[in-house]
């Protein structure tokens, strides 16, 4: 094998071409800078914004990219449900196919193989957030998650993000208005860190108001400006706090302990069930907790199993701590 040297000149003179091909894309004359891509070395980039935003739309084009002009030729695609996948990420109005067509690009799904497939050899394969283990052997180039936020189970993420393995630029882009939940949250801290590989870009349904049906922005406005509800689901804001909670997020954040304080011994150990009336997907959770008090006097909840489900699912496997 013949070694090829890679010279600084050769080095700067494909970054130009990059950033030219960048800039010539027709997506960068009509997005606006919080559609556009983060620089720098990130892994993640969730998009964190209200309805309306244009969520789907900036992922679609940021996926189509990676595809025509950065080489990427195994994609994820990851939907809260197979539905959302195939009705939203790749059929919606503004998905991968009406993306693609825009720029004269014929991709082609291929439902019986869960995928879609690309002129230039690419494919895109879709899953569902609930099938996450669905994920655990398949190697991806890039990846798209969509609508974290209501995704059973934080694992999909995880095994999305170890399935990217392939090329010498993996990264996946994950959409979602936020909740405060386990994925989230966990996202957002991340991105806090000054070395973090998670950006967060915010964005809020007014960003998009030129591109909504006429009335709309008007009527979410009388009815949810000012409300808990219009401030996660119009301004894309993450409110981590229950309202009327008797303790805060960040006062069970700022108790964490990796173990128990010497000396301390726990007196007693209780399991604490509080079940739902129905277990349906937008059922409540059971909260099923294991707490205890310790002979210093103190409370400690030792783990938490709260599920959706019915007693026989109630499966102390996926315990939160």
């Amino acid at each position: 094998m013949v070694a090829t040297a890679i010279t600084p000149q050769a080095v700067a003179l494909a970054g130009i071409r990059l950033r030219a091909l960048r800039d010539a894309d027709p997506w960068r004359k009509t997005a606006r800078p919080n559609q556009l891509p983060p620089e720098g070395e990130w892994r993640t980039w969730f998009i964190q914004a209200g309805r309306g935003f244009g969520k789907t739309r900036t992922a679609a084009e940021w996926t189509r990219q990676q595809i025509v002009d950065h080489g990427k030729r195994r994609v994820a695609l990851v939907g809260a449900t197979s539905a959302d996948t195939r009705d939203v990420m790749v059929e919606g109005e503004s998905g991968l196919l009406a993306c693609c067509e825009r720029y004269g690009i014929h991709a082609t799904y291929e439902p019986s193989r869960r995928r879609v497939r690309f002129p230039n050899g690419a494919k895109a394969f879709l899953y569902s957030a609930e099938e996450p283990d669905r994920l655990r052997g398949p190697q991806h180039d890039a990846g798209w998650g969509d609508e974290i936020a209501a995704w059973p189970n934080p694992e999909t993420y995880d095994n999305l993000d170890m399935g990217l393995r392939l090329g010498t630029d993996p990264r996946m882009v994950v959409t979602g208005t936020p909740k405060p939940v386990t994925l989230v949250r966990a996202l957002v801290k991340r991105s806090r860190d000054l070395e973090s590989d998670v950006v967060v870009t915010r964005g809020a349904l007014l960003d998009n108001a030129a591109n909504l049906a006429p009335g709309f922005v008007s009527v979410m406005r009388a009815r949810y400006e000012g409300t808990r509800k219009g401030r996660q689901e119009l301004e894309g804001e993450l409110l981590e706090d229950v309202e009327g909670a008797l303790w805060t997020l960040a006062q069970i954040d700022a108790t964490r302990l990796d173990a128990l304080p010497d000396g301390v011994s726990l007196t007693v150990v209780v399991v604490g069930i509080d079940p739902a009336a129905t277990s349906g997907e937008s059922s409540a959770e059971t909260g099923i907790v294991v707490v205890a008090r310790g002979n210093d006097g103190h409370g400690y909840v030792l783990a938490d199993y709260s599920v959706r489900g019915t007693p026989n699912e109630w499966d102390p496997s996926g315990a939160r701590e």
